[in-house]
Order: structure tokens, then sequence, then C-alpha cells
């Protein structure tokens, strides 16, 4: 977005501060980093980074603020000097003014946002955060931040709650993704049960033939096969929901070490034991034709059968 819409909304009435955010590609102590170009003062005031060191209202052209994960990684505390490259090839020795713990939305580097655009042929926002004046309804305050947003043709204006869902939308949308590929996984293995089965009847036709002649009827056989059906689905729910489990932790340990909040591994257990339940259910329908050819099998034909 262009500079030009973060003016325009905190002139606004019903606007009480509209703080925007910039991203700045730099190279921090050899490494190269997305940082966020905010605006000190105003940051404090509408975002909670949970600051342990030091001031974000101290942010300026000479600061710099990490948060105390990065700030570990690369071996600085407060009030070190940080050698920043810019993109425009601009090198500076910018002193750590902040450190903070929560990175989720402005991640590991912040910088003075008019320092940034110093350094950039082309300044512009990617976030405006807006706290609206006392008094001032959320629907009318929305409405009135839209026709700002929509006289520059820029994004949509969200509430706080509709952010979070839109943030939550993304996650949901790979989980469909996840639960389509489960479902075709089923019906795989629905197909496999259903041939091996089969394949097993076919086998043992003398078998079955043998314990028809001795007295077993029909819905006893039918019962057995479905019987054997679902010890099969269901011993392959639990091993696959085992083997899930594990590389799901394993994959947590892996990521937890470069990512923030990846450290807490929790088990599904609802959607898990549904998993399960599906899959015995997968077991009965996999078995009904399998159990309906065995019990229609002619007995003597059966017996005869090498």
């Amino acid at each position: 977005m262009s500079p030009e819409v973060a003016e325009a909304i905190g002139d606004l009435p019903e606007v009480a501060t509209a703080t925007p955010m910039a991203n700045a590609a730099v190279r921090i102590e050899g490494e190269d980093q997305y940082a966020v170009g905010i605006e000190g003062a105003a940051m404090h005031d509408l975002l909670d980074v949970d600051v342990v060191e030091g001031d974000l209202t101290e942010l300026d052209a000479g600061a710099v603020a990490l948060s105390t994960d990065y700030a570990e990684d690369v071996g600085l505390g407060l009030g070190d000097p940080a050698e920043v490259r810019f993109t425009d090839g601009a090198v500076e020795a910018l002193t750590v003014a902040a450190l903070y713990d929560t990175a989720d939305l402005v991640g590991p580097v912040m910088l003075d946002r008019a320092a940034w655009f110093t350094h950039t042929a082309q300044p512009s926002d990617t976030v405006i955060l807006i706290e609206l004046a006392e008094d001032v309804p959320l629907d009318q305050g929305e409405q009135a931040v839209q026709a700002v947003a929509d006289r520059f043709y820029a994004p949509e204006a969200q509430t706080r709650q509709e952010y979070i869902d839109a943030v939550a939308g993304q996650v949901d949308q790979f989980l469909v993704i996840v639960y389509v590929l489960l479902f075709l996984a089923i019906v795989i293995a629905l197909m496999g049960i259903a041939n091996t089965l089969s394949l097993s009847i076919h086998e043992r036709s003398r078998e079955l033939g043998l314990l028809r002649a001795v007295g077993q009827s029909r819905r006893q056989l039918r019962s057995m096969i479905r019987g054997e059906s679902i010890v099969v689905a269901s011993f392959g729910a639990v091993g696959g929901i085992g083997l899930g489990c594990f590389l799901g932790w394993a994959l947590l340990r892996a990521l937890s070490s470069s990512e923030e909040d990846l450290d807490v591994f929790a088990l599904p257990v609802g959607q898990l034991l549904v998993v399960l339940a599906l899959g015995a259910l997968v077991g009965v329908v996999a078995a009904w034709r399998p159990a309906r050819r065995a019990s229609k099998l002619d007995i003597l034909d059966a017996i005869a059968t090498d």
C-alpha cells in the first residue's frame, strides 16, 4: 500500500491512531531477514509484543528492536551495535533499543519505518494497525476506513476478529486438503481389504464348505468374514494413527528449534477416535461383497475344491 493510505486513514475523525508497518529486506549480522518498519511510539500503544528489555519508544533511525530468540541466536543484547546492510548497499551500525518475546505479527527484527524508507526506491506499507476514536462503533469505524482504502485500491479493512478468522481460515484450507487425502486413502484401503478378503475366500473355499457342512449358517459365515475385515481394518487404522503421531511429534521436534510457538505437542484425541471408528466401519463396508459371496458358496462344490 502507498504510505498515503495510512495518512488518509489517520486523518479520519473516526480514527484515533493509524500505525503502518512496512516490510524491509535487510542483512543483519550477515543474515538475511525480512524486518518490519514501524513507528516505535505508536506501535508501543497499539500492539503488545511483550517487551522484556528496553523501550519501543526509543526506536529511531539509529536503533533496531530484536526478538529475544533471534537476539540470542546472533549473540546480541540490549545496547549492542548491530551491523545492518540495506538493499541500496548502505551499511549502518544500529543500536539494539528493545528486546521482545512475541514475534508472531512483527517477525524477529523491527526497524524505524522512516529510516527504512530512505533506503528503498519504492516506499510501501503492508499492514496498517488502527485504533478507533473513543465512542466510535466498530461497524461505523470499519466502514469509514474501508471507504478510504477503496480510494487507494487497498486491501479490505478487517476487525481484530475478522483478521483472526482469516488467518485461521488458511489453516482450515490446509486441513481440508489433508482430510481429502485421508478420504482417498480410506477408499484405497477399502478396495484393498475387499480384494484381500475375496482372494482369501477363494483360497479357503474347502474350509468354508466344511464349516457349512458341520452346521455353520449363512449368517454366521457372513459375521465371521465381517469380523476378519474389521480386524484387518482396525489393525491398519491403529498402525496408521501410531505412525502418524510419531511422525508428527518428530516433525514438531525438528521445527521447534527454528520456529517459535512450535514446541507444544498435543494429540487431537477426539479426531483420532473418529478416524479409528471410521476405520472399523470401512472394514464392515469392505466385507459386504466378499461375505455375501462366501455365504452363497455351494457346500458340496466348496468341499470338493482342491
